[in-house]
Order: C-alpha cells, then structure tokens, then sequence
C-alpha cells in the first residue's frame, strides 16, 4: 500500500480543494479520505469541484466528513482540510456507501450500508472506514449495526462541527450528506493495524446504569446522572464539561479494557445526560479522570501494538476525540508528534478530532477485540506491509 497526505488551510472552498487534487493528481490516488472543518459549509461544491479540477482523476473514491479540526504530517490545525490518498498499485478494489436515517435508526442504516459494501465488492471486505453524522447518530448503535455484517476490526468516527454540536457533514459521492452513515470498503490486499487506547482511569465506585433511553441517562444508582458526576468528581459537571468528562463501560469481548462515553448535553431540571452513544440498562459505569500527560502518553500505547507487528508503515490514519484536543489546548499537536516519534519517521498522516471514535483493542497476541464506540480516545490504523 502506498500513501501520500496533504493539507490545506485556504479559507476559499475552491482553492483549498484546488491545493489537494494538484499535490494528489501525481500520485493517482485509488481513494482519498477527506476531513474539512465546518468552517467550508456553504463552500462544499466548491471544495470538490475545486477538487475534481486539479486531480483529473473521476473514478477516484472520495469519502469522508467534517471534524473538528485536521491532523496531518506537516500540519495540525483548528480550521483547514486533508486528506490521505492511498494507492495499492491494483491490488484492492475500493468502494464507498452511504445511507440516510441514521436520526430515526442509527442501527438499522448501519446495517444497511454495511451490506452495500459487502455486496458492492462481491464478498466480505478486507478494510472498513465508516464515518456518522455526528448530531444525529447514535454512535453505539452504528459500530452494533456495522459489526452485524462486517466481520473484521475496522475504524471510524463521528463528524464534528467545532463544537457547535448544530451539523455535520459525510463526504461521499462528491457531495456533503446530512443524517448518514457511510462506509469506505476495500476488498483485497490492504495491509493494515488498528488499536485504541485513552489514557483514562477510572476513580470512585462504579454505578449501575438503572433507567436509560436511547443515549439518555437517567438514572445510575438511585440518583440522576448530574449526582452521581457530583458524588464521584467532587463537583457539579457543567457546559465545560461536555465533551470531556467520560464514563467507563465494560463488555465481555473487551480483554479487560473499557470503553468510554461522554456527555454532550446535561438537563439542568432532571439531571439526565444525554451521551455521544447509547449505553445499556445494569451496565456497570465508573467516571475516569486524566492529566494531559496521560492522555497523551495514551498515543504511544495505541501505536504500541501496531508497531510491534514488525510492520513497515507507509502511512497513518488518526481519529482522535475533540474531546481530547479541547482538554489538550495549545498541546494537541503533540499527538501527531508522537505518532511520528514512535514510527520514527515522517510518513504520510492525515486525521482528524471527531466527535466519537470506532475501533478495536489490539492484543498482546496479535488478535482483535470487538470494535466499539468510544469517547476521548485515540484510534490508530497503520497501513504497510
């Protein structure tokens, strides 16, 4: 597999898309994974006509979304767009999907996109990237709806909005789609490795998810979820909060990990939160805390396994959590820093924080957990051979 990341910071929708298919159209990219910020809504046909121009290449995939910022080798920044092309000389055949009514139905419309794919590229697929609409989706449902169909470890997001929390985008078809789920398919020889990590612990006593409605909490051990934030943390969670205050959930085909999930609105009258994704009545949950050192020494533990299957990388993929950037501030670059450091080169990198992230643990053996829905994590796929 070969790669090649670009990026560019041109507030003008056509020249910035001008800026990627020039540094891209060389290269002849089979697919391209694109992140813009949503400061290009309005200017979309702009941005992929601009696009389209400069590759002069019409059969290349497209596919991606807005975020909340872009990450790439040379360029981390709060507003801009990327990309990462990749190229297997022939070797895997691409397909994107996309399906509306993720609001009525994330799992349903997961499934459903999922099973395009599949049919799409005639058999089981050897690479997945999905991305959602990250207002309207519910992120547990979709990574439930996609693992129905797909039987291999994949990675993907939630679309953001630089904390509006108002619209996110999908890219797929060379257009920007509302209330989504789309799905980049590979069938073929992709080589690739995916692992997550958080670098956040769990403190106090764990509660039990007694009263839930979707991605509502309502109840966790006898008191709202506001008090049991406060009973735990010390304080009273707040509009400063969200985003960046998780919750610990435990599965059974976790390996002992733990996912986790924050809030992204608090109803001040019953003290429900309303999550990213939704969670289970009688699942235990437990808060976590970090420091920025931990957090950020969580990026040398998700390339750690990667690494260490002795794979000769050719290219990053980074879905990071804007939670993660919002905590780290003026050090958020320093996760695409130490990704570099750990490769121990600069390889062609491009991703973005997102408003959920999708993908498995790695174990100590080789294999795979499940891949679920997380909050404030940080997601690595290494491609190479």
């Amino acid at each position: 597999m070969r790669c090649k990341s670009t990026s560019s910071v041109s507030t003008d929708g056509y020249r910035a898309g001008s800026e990627i298919g020039e540094a891209l159209r060389e290269f002849s990219p089979e697919a391209i994974l694109l992140f813009a910020s949503i400061n290009y809504e309005g200017q979309f046909p702009d941005l992929f006509a601009g696009i389209g121009d400069a590759l002069d290449l019409p059969e290349t995939v497209i596919f991606g979304g807005t975020s909340d910022g872009i990450y790439e080798t040379g360029r981390v920044a709060h507003r801009g767009v990327c990309a990462l092309a990749l190229n297997s000389d022939g070797a895997a055949r691409w397909s994107a999907h996309l399906e509306y009514g993720v609001a009525a139905d994330s799992y349903a419309a997961a499934r459903r996109c999922a099973e395009s794919a599949v049919a799409a590229l005639g058999g089981e697929v050897d690479f997945a990237f999905a991305f959602a609409d990250g207002i309207k989706a519910d992120g547990s449902h979709i990574v439930h709806g996609l693992s129905s169909v797909l039987t291999l470890p994949f990675i993907g997001g939630l679309a953001g909005d630089d904390r509006k929390f108002k619209r996110s985008f999908i890219f797929h078809d060379r257009r920007a789609h509302e209330d989504a789920v789309g799905v980049l398919a590979a069938r073929g020889r992709v080589s690739f490795s995916i692992n997550s990590a958080s670098g956040w612990r769990p403190v106090g006593e764990a509660g039990m998810i007694e009263e839930c409605h979707g991605s509502t909490l309502d109840r966790i051990s006898g008191m709202s979820p506001q008090a049991f934030f406060r009973e735990q943390m010390g304080k009273t969670p707040g509009e400063t909060d969200l985003g960046i205050v998780p919750l610990a959930t435990y599965h059974p085909e976790s390996a002992g990990r733990y996912a986790l999930r924050t809030p992204w609105r608090f109803d001040s009258e019953s003290g429900s939160a309303t999550m990213f994704g939704s969670l289970e009545k009688d699942a235990p949950v437990r808060v976590c805390t970090a420091t920025r050192e931990e957090i950020l020494n969580a990026v040398e533990e998700a390339i750690r396994g990667p690494r260490g299957k002795a794979m000769v990388p050719a290219g990053a993929l980074l879905v990071s959590c804007a939670g993660r950037k919002w905590l780290l501030e003026e050090r958020c670059d320093e996760e695409v820093a130490r990704v570099l450091a750990a490769v121990g080169k600069r390889i062609p990198l491009a991703g973005l924080p997102s408003f959920g992230e999708m993908g498995p643990f790695l174990k100590e053996d080789g294999s795979y957990t499940d891949t679920f829905f997380h909050n404030v994590t940080f997601v690595v796929c290494l491609f190479g051979e």
